[in-house]
């Protein structure tokens, strides 16, 4: 739960309190009747009988709108910045208080919550610290105080204070829920649980808490509570997105897509540039094997966040998927521009470079990948490429960097070497038997792959066609050099 979202209840309970004192100090009281003694009437029975009625004329009152009360228009105006100004608009606000309000407490309050959302920690503690001077026994205000020290990275006081208000209060809500979050941060999920339900039992409707309870029941895969956490909350307010989309993914962890996708949709009608919610809409499409629509949602998240590279992550293996290959390499390397950090990304380029030829490329991003992952791998495919390319020299260059990260007597290091000697019948041979003994089929189907690729250099295309055939016969692979193997048969 981010530090907004906490501050944010303390502005509206504030401004509630504020707006309730409003109302009580501006209630009109009931009009009281009062007869002058002049106009009453003291003629007997008898002579009212006889006597004829008058003729009253209507008169017109003229109705004055009375003037507002101050707090009710500071009240109005200070709601007004908040919903259609900025953080800024609103804090100046309070440069202009009137004098009869400067000592509302609740108005200080909302003005430290206002700082801290604000990031004017310095404001914030200035305010609520006067408060807690104040009145000692001020929760509310320590619970500022708290908040502010942990958003503003002083770790001691946040510490020191929220042991003090649990001390007196063990089911405090506010620090409960700051204290789940750090136990959450650490994936200490079962900590962060208790927490959060220790707030629950303070205030069983606290959306923050039921929705804090609900994530860490489904990290610790009881998906029931976090079922009724969830329908808690939208019974308490039916348009809480976070719970919609939630119920989205509780959906889809049973594998009923349909009802994941109606629900991620119900919280996009209230938030639709929601960068999460397209990703989670399209890997709804994804799962049922509707490529298209998943890519029409992910193409929008692109739009809605250009410079982040999760949505072109999803797009280029979606992509891929439909064997659109070019489009799956413009959305890699656009993952690399957006996360250079992203080595996965590196790999996957450098696989469909590899397959259109284009080997400098290629090279270029199996180097890279190799900075993240010392794979002996992609030395040898490097090697392989400037062979095809008849550039021997640098082949072998790099077939010696691959042999100094493996082990010599290993099956792998006889493999690589087979690539720097001279062919050799015998070497051939023996080398087969060994790789033929193992027991890993992902570890044999690599080998078998650059068995394969060692005769496609040296221009044996049938028997490299053979070791491809093996390699591409295998079920569920777990290794990259399963699609160079199957292109590698359509040569």
């Amino acid at each position: 739960m981010k530090k907004n979202r906490i501050v944010a209840s303390f502005i509206m309970c504030g401004m509630l309190i504020f707006t309730a004192c409003v109302s009580n100090n501006t209630e009109t009281p009931e009009s009281e009747i009062i007869v002058p003694e002049d106009t009453q009437d003291n003629t007997s029975e008898e002579t009212q009988e006889n006597k004829e009625p008058e003729t009253v004329e209507p008169v017109e009152i003229e109705e004055k709108t009375p003037e507002e009360p101050i707090n009710v228009v500071f009240a109005k105006d200070l709601q007004n910045q908040l919903q259609n100004g900025g953080l800024d608009d609103a804090i100046k606000l309070f440069d202009t208080l009137p004098e009869e309000l400067e000592s509302d407490e609740n108005l200080k309050m909302v003005l430290a919550s206002l700082c801290i959302s604000n990031g004017d920690f310095d404001r914030a503690n200035e305010v609520a610290g006067k408060l807690l001077e104040e009145n000692p026994e001020n929760v509310e205000a320590m619970e500022l105080l708290t908040i502010s020290a942990r958003a503003s990275g002083d770790y001691q006081t946040y510490s020191n204070l929220s042991k003090k208000i649990l001390k007196s209060d063990p089911l405090n809500v506010q620090v409960n829920i700051l204290l789940a979050e750090d136990y959450a941060i650490n994936r200490k999920f079962k900590q962060a649980r208790d927490s959060y339900f220790k707030a629950l039992k303070s205030d069983p409707q606290n959306p923050d808490a039921l929705y804090g309870y609900a994530l860490m029941s489904y990290y610790q895969n009881d998906l029931s509570t976090a079922r009724k956490a969830c329908d808690k909350i939208l019974e308490l307010d039916d348009k809480n997105v976070d719970a919609l989309a939630f119920k989205g993914k509780l959906s889809a962890e049973e594998n009923n897509y349909s009802k994941a996708i109606s629900y991620i949709q119900q919280a996009m009608e209230l938030d639709p540039e929601n960068y999460t919610y397209h990703l989670e809409l399209g890997s709804y499409y994804g799962n049922m094997g509707k490529y298209d629509k998943a890519i029409e949602v992910w193409t929008k998240a692109t739009q809605i966040d250009p410079d982040y590279f999760l949505a072109y992550a999803y797009l280029a293996g979606a992509y891929d998927e439909l064997d659109d290959l070019e489009s799956a390499l413009d959305n890699y390397h656009k993952v690399i521009k957006t996360n250079p950090k992203y080595y996965f990304a590196y790999e996957s380029a450098a696989l469909l470079e590899y397959h259109q030829k284009n080997y400098a490329e290629a090279r270029k991003l199996f180097a890279e990948a190799f900075t993240y992952s010392q794979n002996y791998c992609y030395k040898v495919l490097i090697a392989a490429m400037y062979y095809k390319e008849g550039d021997s020299f640098n082949g072998k260059k790099y077939i010696n960097e691959a042999l100094k990260l493996l082990e010599r007597d290993s099956t792998e290091y006889n493999l690589v070497r087979l690539f720097g000697d001279a062919p050799s019948k015998n070497a051939e041979s023996n080398l087969v038997l060994r790789i033929n003994k193992e027991d890993n089929s992902n570890k044999k189907g690599k080998m078998l792959f650059y068995m394969g690729l060692y005769y496609e250099i040296n221009g044996a295309t049938e028997m490299a066609h053979e070791y491809y055939a093996k390699v591409a016969s295998m079920h569920a692979p777990m290794f990259f050099e399963y699609r160079l193997a199957k292109w590698g048969l359509e040569e």
